[in-house]
């Protein structure tokens, strides 16, 4: 006999697709194998079990961008924690996924790799096992790892492309500033070029506006918003490093990241296709002040 058939004598009432979708989420076991396909004959001494449906588990409060059982990749949202100390009460992005694998994939092991600042937003990648934490720990190290964002800056740089090197030393209030002391702080390298945001009509310098691609090649604590600030252009909403108020806050999203796959080697990248950076700089009006958006 067929399994089609001995499934539609178990189930009557369910349509033919069912049991299909039955065998192919690998709920039909025949001697404690997953069937292959409907068409798979069965004998009168084969034990047939069909499992329950899985359940539908919460998904984290933002959004999973790629997830394999190696690598999960989120767009994080900007006043979002990445991670912080034991026992915080704020939520941040590391507990979410721990509650989520716990129920998805209790034998994972989750690994922090990079964060991004609270008020940033955009793609994180964490690790799976220690096979793929080692793997991304090293790429990230070695500056292997491509990560690109996006900011709006106020005032524009008087240049439409710029490189930007320093070594940055943090203060003791968590605050980074770059150093001329010969040997202290780590080397920093930032690239930035004027962009043009998404559709014709959104130009890269909008007023006293403009809208950056930005590139790191290193990845030290508040970098872009410490050299960007510090060349004259800080971003706008950071108020910390000198940058214009806005009611939406920071103006900073890591919208594509890039990296070789931990397991097959394969690079792989990602992107934000419209982050909440274009989105903000195309509802401003050519002329209008950052404060008063």
């Amino acid at each position: 006999m067929k399994l089609l058939d001995l499934l539609a004598k178990e189930f009557p009432s369910a349509k033919r697709q069912t049991l299909k979708r039955m065998v192919r989420d690998g709920r039909v076991l025949i001697n404690g194998i997953a069937a292959a396909r409907l068409d798979q004959l069965v004998n009168a001494q084969d034990r047939l079990v069909v499992d329950p449906p899985r359940k539908a588990f919460p998904r984290p409060p933002f959004p999973i961008i790629y997830e394999d059982r190696d690598v999960l990749l989120i767009d994080k949202p900007a006043g979002l924690l990445t991670s912080t100390v034991p026992r915080e009460p704020r939520p941040t992005v590391l507990a979410a996924l721990r509650h989520y694998l716990t129920l998805t994939d209790p034998t994972a092991r989750l690994g922090l790799i990079h964060r991004l600042d609270r008020d940033a937003s955009g793609l994180l990648v964490f690790s799976k096992n220690n096979r793929a934490y080692d793997s991304l720990k090293r790429q990230f190290f070695h500056h292997t790892v491509t990560r690109v964002y996006h900011a709006i800056v106020s005032p524009p740089p008087p240049k439409d492309v710029g490189r930007i090197e320093s070594f940055l030393v943090e203060r003791a209030d968590g605050s980074v500033h770059s150093t001329r002391v010969h040997g202290r702080g780590q080397r920093a390298v930032t690239e930035f070029a004027v962009t043009k945001g998404e559709g014709e009509a959104l130009t890269a310098r909008r007023g006293d506006l403009a809208l950056l691609r930005v590139t790191l090649h290193t990845g030290r604590k508040h970098q872009i918003r410490v050299h960007l600030s510090e060349s004259g252009f800080p971003i706008l909403g950071d108020v910390q490093y000198g940058g214009k108020p806005h009611r939406n806050g920071l103006m900073l999203a890591a919208v594509e990241l890039a990296f070789d796959h931990p397991r097959t080697g394969k690079r792989m990248a990602f992107a934000v296709p419209r982050d909440a950076v274009r989105v903000a700089l195309s509802f401003l009006p050519i002329g209008a002040k950052p404060d008063s958006v």
